[in-house]
């Protein structure tokens, strides 16, 4: 409960009333002299629900609800990537006053963040938090301190804070209770449950399955109805990396990889969206001015039928446009042609392990002599090509490490220094992969283990220095 007098002065000044100890005056006419009736009535009730009643008053008035989105700031200097997720949010309310603020694209978010809420007045500030961390070993940095910086920061500003994004989504009970300013929590995708919350907010409609407690419920959007992402949301001039930009054509994954978390984000098979709606976000990129993006489906090539399909759309579409995408070594050489005639540059593939072996116990596809012919086959179709490898990963250690390195040289000398990257990372555990339950299982973590503090699977002895030493030299190398 709120008594008159610890109701936020500052706050009330947002919505237009002006008050001097006492509800004494007020602008704009009726509304507010309404409002004014409603808070003498109100005064022994919590202050959330006065600040509803307001919300209604305002869609009543045909005013539309400002709603600040905010992408999580990384505390450091990174490669700018372009806010994606939020644009599809930013698409999907269409009758609202936004204003979109990427934190991540400058040191001082503080200061930034406190700028937006004082020029721009908003009803709600929704936070997006892409990464817990950034899953580097042996050195790894928490994306959490950053965001417990402008969580301190909402603490001084009285309105509604709606969080979620795909970091969030992977903890949202942990990062619940470990900032209780955050009024809402929005795990998984928002597409569909936000604007059934501001509904809410505003009008009071009730939302299915939800008791009105602080977390809503997962809701998958239908990608066949969804808008598309607004690109416009927010300022484009800061994104010139050459893959700043994202085109998602797809969601969840089939494979269910150990290590991998998309099937719980988004679900364990594929969910297409339209080829028309892809193409369309293809050609808003080009009106923007954009010279290349890259797919952020888990997997490109897959399901093949929809990949055919997309890759002919493409091919008509006549866009000018350069891209790249991750892609399942099971491609062929003539599809990668195809790719290329279709404004693709660059390729990565993801076989994670070098031994048939260490594929069956990652749950990956395929055998490991598929991968260099498919590597070969991409670069003969004048792709740039990338590929991932994990140290340590089950059922692989200190020989299978030095294959990945001799791997690494050979194509690199081969197909091309410039044109052939290798990467060799190691495996960031995170909750609800099937990995975290089987080191639960077999004891290499503790039972209540939540994985929110960075937790990998990696190689011991000679197999871990000698992945040290390499991190540590391409730390040199490359800053």
């Amino acid at each position: 409960m709120y008594p008159i007098d610890d109701i936020s002065e500052a706050r009330l000044s947002r919505y237009g009333i002006r008050c001097g100890g006492t509800f004494a005056s007020a602008d704009h006419g009726q509304m507010n002299m309404h409002i004014i009736a409603v808070v003498q009535k109100l005064v022994l009730m919590d202050f959330i629900i006065l600040e509803k009643y307001y919300l209604s008053l305002k869609r009543k008035e045909g005013s539309s609800m400002k709603i600040l989105l905010v992408q999580s700031p990384t505390g450091r200097p990174e490669t700018p990537i372009y806010p994606i997720g939020l644009a599809f949010i930013a698409g999907q309310l269409p009758h609202h006053e936004l204003k979109g603020l990427d934190l991540s694209l400058n040191n001082d978010f503080k200061a930034l963040l406190s700028d937006a809420i004082e020029s721009f007045l908003p009803d709600i500030i929704a936070v997006s938090l892409r990464n817990i961390d950034d899953s580097s070993y042996p050195v790894t940095y928490s994306y959490i301190d950053p965001f417990s910086e402008i969580i301190d920061v909402l603490e001084l500003w009285e309105g509604i804070v709606i969080a979620g994004g795909t970091g969030f989504s992977i903890y949202p009970e942990i990062i619940m209770e470990r900032f209780p300013r955050i009024n809402y929590g929005i795990p998984g995708e928002g597409e569909g449950i936000l604007p059934e919350l501001i509904d809410h907010l505003e009008k009071g409609i009730a939302i299915e399955g939800w008791s009105e407690g602080r977390m809503l419920p997962w809701k998958q959007a239908d990608l066949g109805r969804i808008s598309p992402p607004d690109y416009r949301f927010i300022d484009i001039s800061r994104y010139t990396f050459p893959d700043s930009f994202g085109v998602q054509s797809r969601r969840g994954c089939a494979f269910n990889c150990s290590y991998c978390t998309y099937s719980y984000l988004s679900g364990s098979g594929f969910r297409l969206r339209p080829v028309e709606k892809v193409i369309g976000d293809i050609r808003e990129l080009e009106r923007l001015g954009i010279s290349q993006f890259s797919f952020v489906d888990s997997v490109f090539n897959a399901p093949e039928d929809y990949f055919e399909e997309l890759l002919s759309a493409l091919e008509e579409s006549e866009c000018r446009i350069s891209w790249s995408a991750w892609l399942d070594q099971n491609v062929t050489r003539s599809q990668l042609m195809r790719m290329k005639a279709a404004g693709a540059v660059k390729v990565d593939f993801s076989p994670d392990a070098i031994t048939d072996k260490g594929l069956k116990k990652l749950a990956k596809r395929g055998k490991a002599a598929d991968l260099l012919p498919a590597v070969k086959s991409a670069r003969r179709a004048g792709l740039q090509v990338g590929i991932n490898f994990f140290n340590g990963n089950p059922g692989e250690g200190f020989w299978a490490f030095l294959r990945k390195i001799c791997f690494m040289f050979r194509v690199r000398f081969i197909l091309g220094w410039k044109s052939t990257f290798v990467n060799i990372g190691t495996i960031r555990v995170y909750a609800h992969s099937p990995l975290a339950g089987y080191m639960i299982r077999k004891g290499i973590v503790n039972e209540d283990c939540t994985f929110f503090e960075p937790m990998f699977y990696r190689s011991r002895g000679p197999g871990d220095w000698m992945y040290r030493l390499f991190q540590k030299v391409r730390r040199i190398r490359h800053g």
